[in-house]
């Protein structure tokens, strides 16, 4: 029962071990992020994405392609964060160089150590451009009860020594959530996996292994919208490349990356692509599917903030009429 006595003390153990990690987390911000580069865009907000959130995928306007040759562009700096927050000080993106070459070049071998893959993702959703891409961990959007995708049952031993051989760089990517979205952290890990599962990336679900082989092509234009509205996924690069920039059309902003740089950002709410890269460009990319929240909130009974923003949003609009009412009669 989701209200049971028993949820409920899981539930509190959970969140004090995880309060507890935050704490340690944010001793470490404060060691990792000397001297960031912190932006502030006076146009965006976290809370409007959010509100102009559609779980469909329509291309977008004609008039912001026009302007990408003018979007700022933020060239690589391995030694200073970058921090994107909203008008809001909502966090919107963040870039930051991960300085254990070892976690990078072990996360390059197992990628390469993966059966070859045909190209699959044009017949699943949007075609997100030329490239090997595999999902390994717990998800479904059209299951009532998430499971294992589809290749990670295929592949069996090979996903999981895979998801074993980088837990050292999915704790690295969940300590920079931890970090910067700490709500957004205990969001993730504060119920259990469906029974015979396990969380085996980090504080997500789930990951994409993606394969763009020798000189990449530029990545279709998208947002992933069956990920999390109310979370952030992490990108991890790797390989021997140059370009690759990320394009963040909603933002006007171009992030170039090299291997070894993580990218937090807000894949289902913000168009984003890859620019072509020259070299061999492989990434990783933690997420964590809505489907996982609808889940949990049907076995027990957690409280998705999607619809606590929708009714303070109604509460918000009710208030504003009578005070519109109140002002006509006066």
């Amino acid at each position: 029962m989701p209200h049971s006595t028993k949820i409920h003390k899981q539930k509190a153990r959970v969140t004090r071990q995880l309060n507890k990690g935050i704490g340690n987390l944010q001793k470490l911000k404060q060691k990792h992020f000397r001297n960031p580069v912190e932006i502030k865009l006076a146009n965006h907000s976290l809370g409007d994405l959010r509100d102009k959130y559609r779980p469909t995928h329509k291309p977008l306007h004609p008039a912001i392609l026009h302007k990408v040759p003018n979007f700022i562009r933020m060239p690589i700096d391995c030694s200073r964060p970058l921090i994107l927050y909203g008008s809001d000080n909502g966090l919107l993106a963040c870039r930051v160089h991960l300085h254990r070459l070892d976690l990078v070049q072990r996360l390059s071998d197992s990628i390469d150590n993966l059966p070859r893959l045909k190209r699959w993702l044009s017949g699943k959703g949007i075609d997100r451009g030329d490239y090997e891409s595999r999902h390994y961990g717990v998800w479904g959007p059209y299951m009532s009860i998430p499971k294992y995708s589809q290749e990670h049952r295929s592949d069996g031993d090979m996903a999981d020594e895979f998801l074993e051989t980088n837990w050292e760089l999915f704790h690295e990517m969940s300590a920079l959530l931890g970090e910067l979205a700490p709500g957004v952290f205990k969001q993730f890990q504060g119920y259990p996996m469906p029974a015979g599962t396990s969380r085996d990336c980090g504080a997500w679900s789930s990951c994409a292994v993606n394969n763009g082989g020798k000189n990449a092509s530029e990545t279709n234009i998208h947002r992933d919208v069956k990920e999390s509205r109310y979370g952030y996924s992490c990108v991890a690069s790797c390989g021997e490349f140059t370009g690759g920039a990320m394009i963040l059309y909603d933002l006007g902003y171009i992030l170039e990356m090299e291997p070894r740089d993580l990218l937090l950002f807000l894949d289902s709410l913000i168009h984003h692509s890859n620019e072509a890269a020259q070299g061999v460009r492989k990434s990783l990319v933690a997420f964590t599917q809505e489907n996982m929240n609808d889940y949990w909130k049907r076995k027990y009974g957690s409280v998705l903030r999607r619809h606590v923003r929708k009714e303070t949003l109604k509460r918000k609009k009710a208030e504003e009429k009578q005070r519109r009412k109140a002002s006509e009669v006066m």
